[in-house]
């Protein structure tokens, strides 16, 4: 499959939530469940030569062969482009590591459900991941071995990962939430003192495209520990941020009380600019998206318009433009190009 073909793919399980838009959870984007393993008899990939990378590399295969991923792809035989866009599509970190001499050994494993896939090499010898829409109850049973083979296990520490903030569970779930009544009511740094509190990291949705924290998209992740299982630490990491969620529900019932006839204003006005854009800028367009999405928050649009903004945020980003385009492209035809893809999902929707 190229590029393109992988761009033109739905989302993998991030936009059909079924959630009625008027409740908190409706904020949610998606889930990622992440479950770092390390394959034992062999030392953690940083400290590994290139020779025992590779071995590693073929047990890996061996494994995703397995578990039924049906394609394996060497990251060193892709461009930046598509390495972009496979970071757009969440299959790799929003923050990658390099380490010398061993980026031929980074392997991506998709299934036929591209939504559950798993790498090979960054930091950790297996990741395996699992992309759900909306914030389900639970993280699922994992489709990995118990501890012991073929995974390094301690008895005191549970699963051993180079990364001590994820050893004994190696387990972490994070999610993409909108959060725009806070953000322009100012009280983002307050939340993210709170979720700091409790071992919760808060950031910008997307560290490579610029806008996402000011049209209000963040990403929440929870940290690992020893103490608790990972039904449990996913139990406790849902607890707080349904708080967000309420917090944010309440914010944005306030700023309509406060400021109505404004904010109906700025979302009449985005969708009637999004419909007649020449030109869009992503960073511009997550600003109209945002305000679209309160506009069904409220009531103001159909609930079935909660899919197309989503699909938009996502197909739009700017490595999926170059790769629907199947060429290099300036910044002025990247613009263009997603504009006319705004102006198509709009067309016939009724305001």
């Amino acid at each position: 499959m190229g590029t393109a073909e992988w761009a033109a793919q739905p989302p993998p399980g991030r936009v059909e939530t079924g959630a009625d838009p008027k409740t908190p959870e409706s904020r949610v984007l998606f889930t990622r469940f992440i479950r770092r393993r390390n394959f034992s008899g062999f030392a953690f990939w940083v400290s590994s030569p290139p020779e025992i990378c590779s071995t590693i590399a073929t047990r890996a295969r061996d494994f995703a062969e397995a578990g039924g991923y049906s394609q394996s792809l060497a990251l060193a035989d892709y461009s930046p482009d598509t390495i972009g866009l496979f970071r757009e599509k969440q299959w790799l970190p929003e923050r990658p590591v390099s380490f010398p001499g061993k980026r031929e050994f980074k392997i991506l494993f998709l299934g036929a459900n591209p939504s559950d896939h798993a790498l090979c090499g960054e930091v950790e010898h297996w990741t395996q991941i699992q992309i759900r829409p909306g914030l389900p109850d639970g993280p699922g049973v994992p489709v990995l071995p118990e501890p012991g083979e073929p995974f390094s296990h301690s008895p005191l520490y549970g699963f051993l990962t180079s990364n001590p903030a994820y050893a004994g569970t190696g387990f972490q779930a994070e999610t993409g939430i909108h959060l725009p009544a806070l953000t322009a009511g100012r009280r983002l740094q307050q939340v993210q003192q709170a979720l700091n509190a409790v071992g919760i990291g808060l950031e910008p949705l997307s560290l490579r495209a610029p806008g996402a924290a000011e049209a209000g998209f963040f990403r929440v992740a929870m940290r690992g520990g020893l103490e608790e299982s990972e039904s449990a630490g996913y139990g406790t990491f849902v607890k707080n941020l349904k708080c967000v969620l309420n917090a944010e529900a309440s914010a944005l019932e306030q700023w309509q009380n406060k400021e109505k006839n404004p904010l109906e204003d700025r979302i009449t006005r985005s969708i009637a600019l999004m419909r007649g854009a020449r030109s869009l800028g992503y960073a511009e367009l997550l600003t109209f998206l945002s305000f679209a999405r309160v506009g069904v928050h409220l009531g103001r649009f159909p609930a079935s318009w909660m899919a197309r903004l989503e699909n938009l945020r996502i197909r739009c980003q700017p490595f999926h433009c170059t790769a629907l385009l199947q060429t290099k492209i300036s910044q002025n035809e990247e613009d263009i190009f997603r504009a006319q893809a705004v102006r198509a999902e709009l067309e016939g929707l009724e305001t």
